[in-house]
Parts: structure tokens; sequence; C-alpha cells
């Protein structure tokens, strides 16, 4: 199973498409993800699916720094409930040491060290962004301008760092805006993505959260992690099966990644309606195993394949043991059963 980020982390991204004259929901389709999904902020968004979403709406928006302009809408509102502890710290130094620990409920595969390069250098080093720790230029530019953006809102106006460092070489039109929206030098085709900044501002205390804002963020968790299932997510979650059965791999994990939630979210929801997954699984498969069926263009061994059974045989008795008569003889036979 892939690492997860909260759909959060694509905060103004159809709002960005859209300046291109472009339809974000034919990118999502490309991807495969599900917009009501993306605009759930608590979902959790498979992070190659992300990283792959933001690659693609780049060549489609024509746009080289479309990570950095994405990231440039976002907050330290976008990690949600861990920006709020960082700002309850009593020193950015603390603060930075909370982002560290809590970083992985936001994006599971983010990892950044903080270094102290000299008495008066502090170097925060993206370590790794991806599971694979492949260098995605999209995604190394909305992390170094969110990075910067938490920090300003933190520290304040004061906050400028002093360098940054990209492994990525973009054109010169493109090196020119990266750096002037991050407002400091830059330096292109290094070694790391990092950001640099003296370490007076280790000192720091952070900006406070308005109450009313933490309320928000609080109110969304809660609702986020002890929501009950609806009819719409039972829809959803029975659509995400269909959709993977014929992958051979319609596991609880995968489904709960096309749903945008957790395995044991999904788990939950189910156990509130009376059913397991497995059950719901298995109701799913006996329905469309009849729907193909009935089609009347399909062979067996094809609607086997689309059910996730590697056999035949597998399949005949499984539908054997649902109807108590073998596909075969379903297909024969003139009868409409309802299931």
């Amino acid at each position: 199973m892939g690492s997860y980020i909260r759909a959060a982390g694509l905060n103004g991204f159809e709002e960005l498409v859209r300046s291109y004259g472009k339809d974000p929901t034919n990118i999502f389709d490309r991807i495969g993800l599900i917009p009501s999904v993306i605009r759930e902020p608590n979902s959790l968004i498979d992070h190659d699916k992300y990283i792959n979403l933001l690659e693609l709406a780049a060549i489609v928006c024509n746009e080289e720094c479309f990570g950095l302009k994405l990231g440039a809408k976002q907050s330290i509102q976008t990690i949600g409930l861990i920006g709020v502890y960082m700002s309850k710290q009593t020193d950015i130094a603390k603060a930075l040491l909370v982002a560290q620990k809590y970083i992985y409920s936001h994006a599971e595969s983010f990892v950044f060290q903080i270094n102290e390069v000299s008495d008066k250098l502090c170097e925060l080093d993206v370590v790794r962004q991806n599971t694979q720790n492949i260098d995605r230029a999209q995604k190394s530019q909305l992390s170094i301008c969110l990075i910067c953006n938490i920090l300003k809102d933190l520290i304040g106006p004061k906050w400028r760092p002093e360098k940054v460092r990209l492994k990525q070489n973009p054109s010169p039109q493109s090196k020119k805006l990266l750096t002037q929206v991050l407002g400091c030098p830059v330096e292109f085709n290094t070694k790391k993505n990092a950001i640099y900044f003296s370490t007076v501002y280790l000192s720091y205390k952070p900006h406070y959260f308005e109450d009313n804002l933490v309320n928000q963020l609080i109110v969304q968790q809660l609702e986020n992690e002890n929501s009950t299932c609806t009819h719409d997510d039972i829809f959803l979650i029975e659509s995400s099966m269909k959709m993977l059965l014929a992958t051979a791999d319609c596991s609880m994990a995968n489904v709960a990644l096309c749903v945008g939630q957790h395995p044991k979210k999904v788990q939950r929801q189910l156990k509130n309606e009376g059913t397991t997954y497995r059950d719901l699984l298995e109701e799913v498969r006996k329905k469309e195993a009849v729907r193909i069926i009935n089609t009347g263009d399909v062979s067996l061994t094809d609607v086997a394949f689309q059910l996730g059974y590697a056999e035949l045989s597998v399949f005949s008795r499984q539908f054997k043991s649902w109807f108590g008569i073998t596909p075969t003889e379903w297909k024969d036979s003139s009868k409409v059963l309802v299931t």
C-alpha cells in the first residue's frame, strides 16, 4: 500500500487550473481521482497520484511553475491541527520539532531535517517527498513554497529566507519567477531541496492562530473522525469496488484510497451499517456477475476475470454457492433471477 497525503494539500488546485482556461475535472479523471474527495480537506489521497496530478496539471496548463503557484495559495492552515500545535510552542525551534514529529499525519512520506550549518545559518533540508524518493519538480516547488509560507505565518513580516536550493533546473523565465515568489536568491541544479534562514528566527515566539480558526479546524477534524456512513458513502465504496474488481487487487486499502479515507474509517463506517468489507464485496460481486452475464455477449472466462477471479473454475464454484446453479446453467436458462 502506498502512502497518503491529506486532500488539503491540493487547496487552490481547481481555481489555479481554471485560471489557465482548463477543466480540473478532466485532469482528475486522467489520474483516477474523484473531485468530491479532493474537496474534503481531511480526505486521504494516494501520494503517488497526488504527485502525478501536479505534474500532469503543469503539462496541461503549460506552466513550468505550477507547483510554485499552487504553494503560493496555501498557508499554515493547509496542515490543519499540526499548524495550530506549532503556533502554541514557545519558540520556532520547538515548532519545527512539532512539525517533524507529526507531519506524517498530513503527508506520510514527507521527511525534513533541521541543521545548523553555522552559528548564523540554519538549513531546512527536504530529505524525502515520496516513497520512491524521486525528485518531482512540481511537488518540490510546492513544498518549498508552502514551508516558506508556514514560517511566514509563524514568524510574521520579518521572515525572509537567506536562500533556497533546488534540484531542478528550469527555464530562465521560471528561475526568475521562483526567485521572485520565494523572495530570496535561488540556486538551481543542486543536490538537495532546502531552505536556508537565519538562526535568529529559531528563538522567535510563534504567532498564535485566532481562536475561531482553531475551533473551526478542531470541529472539522472531529467531524471527519466521527462521521457515520451515509448512503452516498456506501454507493461510493461499492462503485470503487466495481472499478477495482478487474484489477484482482480489490483490497480494503485500495478501495479506501479511491474514496479518500483511511481503511480503518471505511471499516468503521461499514460496521455502522451492519456489514463488513468482505460481505459487501461478495454482494457487489454477486450483482456484477448477474449484470454482466445477462448482457449475453461476454464469455464466462471474461466474466470471471472482470470479477477478479484468476480461474473460471473458482468463479463457477462461487457462483453456484450463491445461486445453486452454475454460471453456464444460468446463462443457458431463460430465467431472470433477481438478487
